[in-house]
């Protein structure tokens, strides 16, 4: 499918849930790279300006798989040091360029400040767990069929809770962890402390009810480009584009969505700032998602300003 341009493409309860202006100006650019993926970068300019990007990713089309960032294998061996942590951190341009994959964002939170770092929650990579669960941030579960679960609890304690699903069903195979569930059962489930409310770069990730996964970025702290959005409006971004669950991912800086279309470039723009203020910065992350898919042959690159791809 060739590349769409959509312009004012919203609906009355996009209109609603987003908390938009009547007098909204919105465009949304819908293209189709690859075999089952459908990317859009949708624009808003009142009451703020906002730049999302949106790929829906049909889990039954043939020829998707996904990656996890791997555990480092502790290459120090016994010696003290950092490459005792779990993953050596990289750009998801890094990650997606090594691993020759299609589109790939960042995925679970992690400890800044070092070169190899310890991930929040539940961190598995194609059948190998690199970061245990954290009893209290949920996980989303890829299993080698492309069967999205959501779980949560301890190493010995975990459940599936949704779709439900005996544990002994269960196939931890690739696993990020979130730190809010904000769309349960097709309802927003987001709270209201500072850190939801506050409006941010952000990533999410999500499932709907028709075997498609969302992956999302939404660009922020760019006064007069994108401002970023608070997690109710995310939560509401999601069940438009038809999410039952979705999780809040790592944000702020880390916030990146890239791809190879044929050629590996960023989508999105980072927040992060270089020595002279400008954004466009991307950081080393400590876990990717990476997503494989098979090239349409009818998709013709568009020209798009590109972003700094320093480190």
């Amino acid at each position: 499918m060739p590349t769409l341009r959509i312009t004012a493409r919203y609906t009355p309860a996009l209109l609603a849930l987003l908390l938009l202006a009547p007098t909204l100006r919105a465009e949304d650019t819908v293209s189709n790279p690859f075999i089952g993926v459908l990317l859009h970068e949708i624009t808003y300019d009142l009451p703020r300006p906002l730049v999302i990007r949106v790929a829906e990713i049909d889990l039954t089309e043939e020829g998707i798989s996904f990656l996890v960032t791997p555990g480092n294998g502790d290459p120090n061996g016994d010696e003290p040091g950092d490459p005792n942590n779990e993953t050596t951190r990289q750009t998801t341009l890094e990650f997606l360029n090594e691993h020759n994959a299609q589109l790939a964002i960042n995925a679970s939170f992690f400890k800044m400040g070092i070169a190899d770092t310890d991930n929040v929650g539940l961190v598995v990579s194609r059948g190998e767990q690199v970061s245990p669960f954290r009893g209290d941030w949920t996980a989303i579960n890829i299993d080698e069929h492309n069967r999205p679960t959501i779980i949560k609890g301890t190493d010995n304690t975990y459940e599936v809770t949704a779709p439900r699903t005996p544990r002994d069903e269960l196939q931890l195979y690739n696993a990020v962890s979130g730190s809010d569930p904000i769309v349960t059962d097709g309802k927003p489930t987001t709270d209201e402390r500072e850190f939801s409310t506050t409006k941010h770069p952000r990533t999410a990730i999500g499932i709907t009810d028709q075997n498609t996964l969302l992956l999302v970025t939404v660009d922020g702290r760019q006064p007069g480009f994108s401002e970023g959005i608070a997690l109710n409006e995310l939560a509401q971004l999601m069940i438009e584009f038809g999410a039952v669950q979705a999780l809040n991912l790592d944000g702020g800086g880390s916030t990146t969505m890239t791809i190879a279309d044929p050629e590996p470039r960023v989508l999105n723009y980072p927040s992060s700032k270089d020595t002279e203020g400008n954004p466009g910065v991307l950081r080393k992350n400590g876990t990717n998602l990476a997503v494989f898919a098979r090239p349409n042959p009818d998709y013709v690159q568009q020209d798009e300003p590109s972003v700094d791809q320093s480190e």
